[in-house]
């Protein structure tokens, strides 16, 4: 039995790592340090950047480097949700192209402009822009958007939500324990027909024989 309990604590654990994905959020808020920071994002990571409107700066920018690997090559951008109805304030994304015979790519996001997400690119080097009006007074915005590596063979790849992780974690857990229990039960079935066996052929193996002497 406690075989079976390591087995299903194992695959539990084994599935549960693999659908892990470490989400840090930085909010353009607040505080003068965070703008003109750069942010490295590594496979398995995404960075989620959002704003309510209280940017200190009238621009506010941060550079989003990804990290090379042999399965992710470029970045990947999603606006989760955005407003920028009263036009005092504009989103702006570059791609850099460091090395590579592509031009810089620029998108934006505003009152007159969207731009489509989710999208990938080559680029390993992200500059993402909150342009601020200065003469709004008081200016109304908010976007929460999310950057990750660009993995896989597909032409945009997204990691799975919050949500969809629990679910799988959930789903994973369920499957794991259900097969301990059939593993569980096929032992038992196992060790119940040898038992019968034994019972029934108690003098197995070789005869025993006296032998006299002539």
């Amino acid at each position: 039995m406690k075989t079976c309990v390591c087995v299903i604590v194992g695959f539990v654990l084994m599935c549960v790592s693999a659908v892990r994905v470490d989400v840090t959020t930085v909010s353009l808020d607040g505080l003068d340090s965070v703008c003109s920071n750069a942010y490295e994002i590594k496979e398995g990571n995404e960075l989620h950047l959002v704003s309510k409107g209280m940017v200190p700066k009238s621009m506010c920018g941060v550079r989003l480097n990804v990290q090379r690997s042999q399965n992710c090559r470029g970045v990947c951008f999603n606006l989760r949700s955005s407003n920028f109805a009263d036009c005092s304030a504009r989103l702006v994304t570059t791609e850099i192209h460091f090395g590579e015979m592509v031009s810089d790519v620029i998108r934006a996001e505003s009152c007159k402009e969207s731009m489509e997400v989710p999208w990938c690119s080559s680029a390993h080097t992200l500059i993402l822009d909150l342009i601020v009006d200065d003469t709004a007074t008081n200016p109304k915005y908010n976007f929460s958007a999310t950057v990750y590596p660009r993995c896989g063979d597909d032409v945009v790849y997204r990691p799975p939500s919050r949500l969809a992780m629990e679910e799988k974690t959930k789903m994973t857990l369920i499957h794991g324990i259900v097969v301990g229990i059939c593993l569980c039960f096929a032992f038992l079935m196992l060790f119940f027909a040898a038992w019968c066996y034994y019972k029934n052929h108690p003098n197995r193996g070789y005869t025993m024989s006296t032998v006299s002497k002539a």
